[in-house]
């Protein structure tokens, strides 16, 4: 009775309100940790962005002045030069947006419903080019499509040709190379799951195979089709990669590079810049509404509990010319341009061609000598990676953890915020971090992230690519049983070490996937590469674009050579031996569980 009374009285007083409020304070601790991480890596960036677009006097050098004006977007758009780059910007993303998907979507049902010869190294090749970062295939095209270029001087090109290269028929041309691996993932997963048995009933009602699959197929594959083009459309407007390279030598002024302009002037157009960056946004913004809504709205139902694996076509003899036009695109999209960095990186000069005293290993060498230019811009890009990967994943991680045992709600907004973010253009967002780190008061002064250093590159690297990790992480995370960390939890051992001992080893290759992907993509991460230089030196992709304007393409090529070696030898020397280890424990049936590490 006595303890039962000090209780009551304990419950009356600040101490009993204290211990009543502390769980309460801790379970709200998690979900406010992940907002305040998007908030300080997504959401203020884009905001200032927003802000200085409508208040361009906030960050104004004689004082912030609050007002709100239309001034910078009537600016930007009674400007020739930046109406033209929106128009621009349009005309490109609608035509590649075509082209793409027509090309892709030929793609998967190749793969998908053909007899193609060697399917599965086939089915390589559109990841192999998804990985490769569109500036290189275009500084490649560059190289080969150029007037003295290696196509010229094998006399293969002609000199109409190359002039029309450089200019909306080039960039729609590497625009569709680079970016049908994304058409044929979204058409071939509905492929995946469109079974046969209304193809069969077609059949037998006498339809024959091109009216099943304009009056059948067709149809079903519509939202599909309909989703690829809208991706692809979206990935074009956002690409700087392209932006910065054909199109800057062709004179066709696009919104991206646009914005990279006006930020890097001197004095620095803040107000036009944020303007563009706005415009560019709410193109954005459009084409991922209009892709919500259609994944709303359209839903065929392909798969159902009485449908039948499709039959793959017997092609006969023309299944050696499918596989013939399957490697062109390969060759085209993948070995050709690659063929010419490491060709360019190992000669003299391009005018010398392949003539045999025009090679060399100086570029080579020059790129992995130690104490020069372009080893340390491509050791500081390796380095920054690695730290980047490291931080991105284990903050996925603990975010992912956090939100499994978060309210359906909570997780649902996380995961259309990491959504959303992942259509936020690159160069939007290194905008909104030069806005956050060196105007706005309270965040300039900071020692660590700070302007101009290599830490707030990192920075806008992990924001860059957390979405991705957590999408990835999460994802797996959600397959575990609950009873695995609940058994855990009763037995009195902590969320840290649960999380440690059970649930890490568990879904270890999916962290590690989301780690290598990291490296890989920040390897070659562009946009903020360039929006964010740090004082000590430029990384790798900023110095192989800055060698390429300079003509000194050779030592560029050189750098990107090394560069995908490096991170391509890093991922298979650690995912092979991994995998194998994980499916060697799972033959023997030793799992790793927190009874056993502890």
């Amino acid at each position: 009775m006595v303890q039962k009374f000090d209780a009551a009285a304990g419950g009356i007083g600040s101490s009993g309100w204290a211990r009543r409020r502390l769980p309460a304070l801790a379970r709200l601790g998690g979900p406010l940790a992940v907002y305040a991480v998007f908030a300080l890596l997504i959401g203020l960036p884009l905001a200032l962005v927003l802000l200085q677009a409508v208040m361009p006097g906030l960050f104004a050098a004689d004082g912030a002045q609050g007002l709100f004006s239309a001034e910078p977007l009537a600016r930007i758009f009674s400007s020739p030069s930046v109406a033209g780059s929106i128009l621009h910007s349009l005309e490109l993303g609608l035509l590649a947006a075509s082209t793409t998907t027509v090309l892709g979507g030929a793609f998967a049902v190749l793969l998908r419903r053909c007899d193609v010869p060697l399917r599965g190294a086939i089915s390589l090749v559109p990841w192999l080019v998804f990985l490769t970062p569109s500036y290189l295939k275009a500084l490649a095209w560059v190289l080969l499509m150029s007037s003295g270029g290696y196509l010229a001087q094998l006399g293969l090109l002609p000199p109409s040709l190359g002039a029309s290269f450089f200019g909306l028929a080039g960039l729609v041309f590497v625009h569709t190379l680079s970016l049908f691996p994304l058409a044929a993932f979204i058409i071939g997963s509905a492929l995946a799951g469109l079974g046969s048995e209304l193809e069969d009933a077609a059949r037998l009602s006498g339809a024959g195979p091109l009216r099943i699959w304009l009056r059948v197929n067709g149809p079903l594959l519509a939202p599909a089709i309909v989703l690829s083009f809208i991706a692809t459309f979206a990935e074009v407007l956002s690409d700087f990669g392209l932006a910065s390279t054909i199109a800057r030598m062709s004179s066709f002024g696009v919104l991206t590079y646009g914005i990279y302009a006006a930020a890097s002037d001197y004095p620095v157009d803040f107000p036009a810049a944020g303007a563009q960056a706005l415009v560019l946004l709410a193109l954005v913004v459009l084409v991922v509404v209009a892709d919500r809504l259609l994944r709303r709205r359209a839903d065929p139902h392909l798969i159902s509990g009485r449908a039948r694996p499709a039959r793959r076509y017997q092609l006969g003899a023309w299944r050696w010319l499918v596989f013939a036009v399957a490697l062109l695109v390969a060759f085209l999209a993948l070995i050709l341009p690659l063929g010419a960095i490491a060709m360019r990186a190992l000669t003299s000069t391009l005018g010398n061609g392949l003539a045999a005293d025009n090679f060399t290993l100086a570029n080579l060498g020059t790129a992995l000598s130690l104490h020069t230019s372009a080893n340390d811009g491509l050791m500081r890009s390796l380095f920054y990676a690695g730290i980047t990967a490291v931080i991105a994943s284990t903050l996925a991680l603990l975010l992912s953890a956090q939100l499994d045992r978060s309210s359906a709600v909570m997780r649902t907004a996380v995961l259309g915020l990491s959504l959303g973010a992942v259509a936020i253009p690159g160069i939007v967002l290194g905008f909104g971090y030069i806005l956050v780190w060196n105007r706005l008061p309270g965040f300039r002064d900071w020692p660590f992230p700070h302007y101009g250093d290599g830490s707030l590159l990192v920075m806008g690297y992990v924001a860059a690519a957390l979405p991705y990790c957590l999408v990835v992480i999460l994802s797996a995370i959600g397959q575990l049983a609950p009873s695995l960390t609940d058994a855990a939890r009763l037995s009195g051992v902590g969320a840290l070490r649960r999380l440690i001992s059970v649930t890490l080893p568990l879904i270890l290759l999916s962290v590690v996937t989301a780690f290598l992907l990291t490296f890989i993509r920040t390897v070659f991460e562009l946009p903020m590469s360039q929006m964010l230089i740090p004082q000590s030196g430029p990384p790798a992709p900023t110095l192989i674009l800055k060698l390429f304007s300079h003509d000194r393409d050779g030592l560029a090529c050189a750098i990107a050579l090394v560069a995908m070696t490096a991170a391509g030898a890093a991922a298979a020397l650690i995912w092979y031996p991994l995998k194998r280890i994980i499916a060697f424990d799972r033959v023997q049936g030793i799992p790793a569980t927190w009874g056993e590490s502890s």
